[in-house]
């Protein structure tokens, strides 16, 4: 399976997302930049200049290959079923980056896929393991909030007023919810991953200014099982802006994208208290090769990666709940598929 004990990984969506996670790639022992797959030739041409590797002639020809362990799909949202269904079929780990699919029931078609293969499906919900939240998450399990009353998270950026027909992103089809695929999933996945699962959703979607099909604007009530409310929202037109609180019983957890921060304050006290941790671009490159690493060490070793698919399918769910929500002009809607996808 491995040359010189490494896993050997093909990249297949060539972008600036593709070159980062390939960087993470590079500084890892357990990895071999194998191949790479694209449909511009100039982009695998650069690929392979600066990672190695060959060029593959078809995704056929990719899943084929038994000289390519892994799959790493940084692909348009509408390609992640098919394209990764197929490569498991075919004997393939497949690491999916987020959101899994466009829909919980094309989450389910690849944890079958997965199951029924014995390859590993990971999903790349990279922002779990910035050192913010995993500050976060030490916090709560150290019982520092106490019990989790409300939980507050938003993701915004620009981007839907920089994109054009010519990218993918710009269709509805693709990216349904507007921020909610390219940014909210990312909190939803933490919302899951730092207070619980979310059972009921009561949400608003707006189109407002945007020169795209996709939507501006999301708000959502959310309802844990545990009996805590939060709130996920975003926005796609709108200057970067990502925070994250956590409101409990015996404290305040605030974590904030500029500076990469995470700050705590104490029931009783009047000031939050800031930790010292690395700014938001080491984080990130940090978080990236935990992902790559952790997904070469788990098919060296045969054991599920911490975001398998059906934590992956988690966050989709929350997505399709607020969406149907949306279409019913706010009417509460049960996730249950949440529940439904532990295993």
């Amino acid at each position: 399976m491995t040359t010189k004990n490494k896993v050997r990984f093909a990249f297949v969506g060539l972008g600036w997302w593709s070159n980062m996670l390939a960087d993470a790639a590079k500084k890892s022992d357990r990895i071999e930049i194998a191949a790479c797959l694209s449909r511009s030739k100039n982009k695998m041409a650069d690929f392979t200049k600066h990672y190695g590797g060959r060029i593959c002639e078809s995704y056929e020809d990719l899943v084929s290959s038994k000289d390519i362990d892994a799959i790493i799909l940084t692909t348009p949202n509408s390609l992640h079923m098919e394209q990764a269904v197929k490569a498991l079929l075919h004997g393939k780990n497949v690491y999916v980056e987020k959101p899994m699919a466009l829909n919980t029931e094309e989450c389910l078609k690849m944890i079958d896929a997965s199951k029924a293969s014995g390859s590993i499906l990971m999903v790349g919900h990279n922002a779990r393991r910035l050192a913010r939240y995993r500050k976060a998450k030490e916090l709560i399990e150290d019982g520092a909030v106490g019990d989790i009353i409300l939980a507050e998270a938003s993701s915004s950026g620009e981007l839907g007023m920089r994109l054009t027909p010519q990218t993918w992103r710009w269709y509805r089809n693709e990216s349904p919810g507007g921020p909610l695929t390219s940014f909210s999933i990312h909190q939803a996945d933490n919302l899951n991953y730092l207070v619980g699962k979310v059972t009921k959703v009561s949400a608003f979607i707006n189109k407002l200014v945007g020169p795209s099909e996709a939507d501006d604007v999301v708000s959502s009530i959310l309802q844990f099982e545990n009996g805590a409310l939060g709130y996920l929202g975003g926005s796609f037109i709108t200057p970067d802006r990502n925070i994250f609180q956590i409101n409990g019983t015996e404290g305040v957890v605030f974590i904030d994208e500029e500076g990469g921060s995470t700050s705590y304050q104490k029931k009783g006290t009047e000031k939050m208290i800031k930790f010292d941790l690395p700014d938001s671009n080491i984080q990130r490159t940090d978080s990236l090769f935990e992902e790559m690493d952790e997904f070469a060490r788990c098919i060296q070793t045969n054991t599920l990666p911490e975001v398998t698919g059906e934590v992956g399918a988690r966050a989709v769910a929350m997505l399709d709940a607020i969406i149907e929500s949306s279409q019913k002009g706010g009417a509460p809607v049960e996730v249950e598929n949440i529940g439904s996808l532990d295993k």
